[in-house]
């Protein structure tokens, strides 16, 4: 299998891109990582795609991973700068067809990229447990913590609301509902070949989305393409998990607003599900990437 590393310059920097395949033969996918602020090292499960014929483009993007840039640059962390870099590995590439899948806010950048600007060549989509609005998601994870004890609650809705709060309940509260809906190591099932990543920026992090998973109350607070999504125009895939942090409801919206597009609900996953169901996972994208 053929394997290469580039980086790409952008914006007087790198993107570090991991190339697998042949990407002029046959459609290579394009892989938008979580974060903001993660890294493509941890997609490694979808290398399965590459083995069995698929070219595929992983790239860190600017800022995470190994597409470093040095100091605070908060000009830089923008949906617009990502939309450009998406756009640039295109371009290098030369490609005229593609496949985009998007995970977490990778799915968030691919929704508003293809809802708001042209994508000459894109075949087809892949949303992997995302979301089409801030707002959706924290009116749900609203709702996902009601069971939670109350000093939790509190603490949990009081950061949200930018009052002050209990930080050993908001800590142990957090680590709670990771456990339930992200996705704790015994939850795992894809045994990495490293054990160690990049770590997250949590400068675009914070930035862009706020101090943790469980509400957005960055610069992507209103974030909201729910009414746009019938401009979807390829045919589209949803993946999402049953215990995901982003629910069966958020993933049922998307489905019945996109035109063309199929929601496989995964049973046993959280929100990697790539890492905890990954046969199913690779399956389920073969058989849409063969598709008609």
């Amino acid at each position: 299998m053929n394997r290469k590393i580039i980086n790409i310059p952008f914006k007087g920097y790198k993107t570090h891109t991991v190339i697998y395949g042949d990407v002029t033969k046959n459609t290579p996918i394009i892989f938008l990582h979580g974060g903001p602020g993660g890294c493509i090292e941890k997609y490694e499960p979808f290398v399965e795609l590459a083995m069995m014929g698929i070219p595929c483009i992983f790239y860190d993007q600017l800022g995470c991973g190994y597409s470093r840039v040095p100091k605070s640059h908060l000009e830089l962390w923008t949906m617009e700068t990502f939309e450009d870099e998406l756009e640039n590995i295109i371009s290098y590439f030369g490609l005229k067809h593609y496949i985009v899948l998007g995970h977490s806010w990778g799915g968030m950048l691919a929704l508003n990229w293809v809802t708001t600007r042209k994508h000459i060549g894109l075949e087809k989509l892949i949303l992997f447990s995302t979301l089409p609005s801030t707002r959706i998601w924290n009116d749900e994870h609203i709702k996902m913590i009601d069971n939670f004890k109350n000093e939790y609650k509190e603490a949990l809705i009081n950061q949200y609301l930018g009052k002050s709060f209990d930080t050993k309940n908001y800590k142990l509260a957090l680590k709670e509902f990771y456990n339930e809906h992200v996705g704790k190591k015994s939850h795992k099932r894809y045994v990495y070949s490293r054990k160690r990543f990049p770590k997250t920026n949590k400068e675009i992090y914070e930035y862009m989305w706020g101090p943790s998973e469980l509400f957005g109350t960055g610069t992507l607070v209103n974030y909201n393409v729910e009414n746009d999504l019938e401009k979807v125009d390829v045919p589209t895939l949803v993946l999402s998990g049953a215990f995901d942090e982003s629910t069966p409801a958020i993933n049922e919206l998307m489905q019945q607003k996109i035109p063309n597009s199929k929601w496989v609900l995964l049973e046993l996953s959280h929100h990697i599900g790539y890492a905890e169901e990954t046969p199913l996972v690779m399956k389920t994208i073969i058989d849409f990437y063969e598709s008609n």
